[in-house]
């Protein structure tokens, strides 16, 4: 492959100048700088994009970290806050188990801790040398915070809304309720319903369950579609609840990570019994049935990125965002069973009985 020297040999210039020309030094003429550019591109000329790197670092007086520093950024006050939310956790330790086997060390960053913003932050990395920054969940976009991205390569976790993007790593929310469709199928369930709070099920966010429960209700026969039940949050109207459930009856539930069962223990319903229960969030060494979302690969896959994108000399918010979405697994459980026959589907028969809490209670 052809080098800068080759460049300036076949040009009659000194290597400087080709390499002037090719960053856009306005030291060098336009036209020089368009003559290096064509004669570059005609001899398959590829710049190493490492080493491109270092030098920009090293013209600027700024070397890089020579310890391969990947910076996370929380939005929290403290790494024990942050790991209150066990996918959080899940996250981290896919992170620096990734970054270690790629020669890289994580350090991460709360936004609201004590004396830190992002303006401090931005002056901490600049002054290190840190090149890439990782905004971990829960990532809320990156609009406000005053950082000049341009110095970076950076990836985003899970989805945002707004206009400014970087590329990002996510969840994919409607595969994995699929999957739970699919897998509660295969166990016999016909009758499958949905709760989500409010919030999940508007979507704004990028959330996508309801999208995924959606696809999933339309490949059903119309008398097994069930509406999506939403209610406010754990304090959500068990009242409406018991309305939709006495409408709809539904064999099992989907729901997002267990919580939801009080709304069943109001109503003196067992689980799996009574009804079965699936999570679309499980959570680890739960007694739940559901979706691991393998949060450890989502935060591997982004030190993947960013290191790469460091490899390619990408810095700044991208021109074209790229997302990509990880499946989830399917955890067997206590909370769902094997159904005993084919015709779950015609509950109107036989509800009462199969089920004679459901009675009592809806």
């Amino acid at each position: 492959m052809p080098n800068q020297r080759d460049i300036a040999r076949a040009l009659g210039v000194n290597q400087a100048t080709v390499s002037l020309a090719l960053r856009g030094d306005r030291s060098v003429s336009e036209r020089t700088q368009r003559l290096v550019r064509e004669t570059a591109a005609r001899m398959g000329y590829r710049p190493n994009a490492y080493v491109s790197s270092l030098m920009t670092h090293i013209r600027s007086g700024r070397l890089p970290s020579e310890e391969g520093v990947i910076a996370v950024l929380v939005e929290a006050r403290s790494e024990r806050e942050w790991h209150r939310i066990e996918s959080y956790k899940i996250f981290h330790d896919g992170v620096v188990q990734r970054a270690s086997e790629l020669g890289f060390r994580i350090e991460c960053f709360f936004l609201r801790a004590p004396g830190m913003s992002d303006r401090v932050i931005d002056r901490i990395l600049d002054a290190r040398g840190i090149q890439a920054v990782v905004l971990a969940p829960p990532y809320r976009g990156n609009r406000a915070l005053d950082i000049r991205w341009e110095r970076y390569a950076c990836v985003g976790m899970g989805h945002s809304w707004e206009v400014q993007q970087f590329d990002r790593i996510a969840n994919d929310h409607a595969q994995n309720v699929l999957l739970a469709f699919d897998e509660l199928s295969r166990l016999g369930y016909r009758r499958i319903g949905m709760l989500l709070h409010d919030e999940a099920a508007v979507g704004g966010k990028g959330l996508k369950w309801l999208a995924g429960y959606l696809q999933a209700q339309n490949r059903l026969p119309q008398a097994q579609r069930i509406p999506l039940f939403t209610s406010g949050g754990e304090n959500g109207n068990l009242q409406k609840f018991k309305r939709w459930l006495h409408q709809y009856r539904p064999d099992v539930l989907l729901a997002i990570t267990g919580w939801e069962k009080a709304y069943l223990d109001a109503l003196g319903l067992r689980v799996p019994e009574d009804i079965g229960m699936a999570c679309l969030v499980r959570p680890r060494q739960s007694i739940f049935a559901g979706i691991d979302e393998k949060n450890e690969i989502i935060g591997a896959t982004a030190i993947e990125f960013v290191a790469s994108q460091i490899a390619r000399n990408e810095f700044g918010v991208p021109q074209h965002p790229k997302l990509t979405l990880i499946d989830g697994r399917w955890v067997p459980g206590a909370s769902v069973m094997q159904q005993p026959g084919t015709h779950r589907d015609e509950l109107s028969k036989d509800c009462s009985s199969r089920r004679p809490a459901r009675k009592k209670h809806a």
